[in-house]
């Protein structure tokens, strides 16, 4: 296995845990915030930079994967055609990547409103709202068996 497709593989298969952390803390932190009347602080405020962070390396890693390291899609866009009509194929080519892409937008939009809001209630809504559409946009496309494609939760 080449190693640049093996480290990145790694790299993009760990990382993933830290986005899934990340947003679990930042909607844990957003759900306590608003029923407990809580200020937005510190902790609110870094979870989601980090969980915003963690997507943006995924999406880094995952783009070289895309388009230098990784064979399946080297040979899936070589012939697109033939790519879609195969169901694993099409996943990596386009289901996976194309909705981490939009979950990865919603995060980070849901950051940026959250910074333009001054009210700390409003500030815990819209980043539930938003970290948890993005989380489960990312939850979804985990090739962990739900959409027909089975990796590894673990790689070593």
């Amino acid at each position: 296995m080449d190693s640049l497709y093996t480290i990145t593989l790694y790299l993009h298969s760990w990382n993933r845990w830290a986005v899934l952390i990340a947003g679990a803390v930042v909607i844990y932190s957003a759900f306590r915030g608003l029923s407990s009347g809580s200020p937005y602080n510190n902790v609110s405020r870094k979870s989601l930079f980090y969980f915003v962070l963690t997507l943006h390396l995924q999406l880094i890693v995952g783009l070289l994967l895309y388009f230098v390291a990784s064979p399946v899609t080297t040979h899936a866009l070589s012939d697109f055609g033939a790519a879609m009509k195969d169901s694993t194929t099409r996943f990596w080519a386009v289901e996976h990547s194309f909705l981490n892409i939009i979950a990865i937008g919603v995060a980070q939009t849901g950051s940026i409103l959250v910074k333009r809001k001054t009210a700390d209630r409003d500030k815990h809504r819209l980043s539930l709202i938003w970290a948890g559409i993005a989380l489960l946009l990312i939850i979804v496309m985990i090739p962990m068996g739900m959409m027909g494609v089975d990796r590894p939760w673990f790689r070593f």
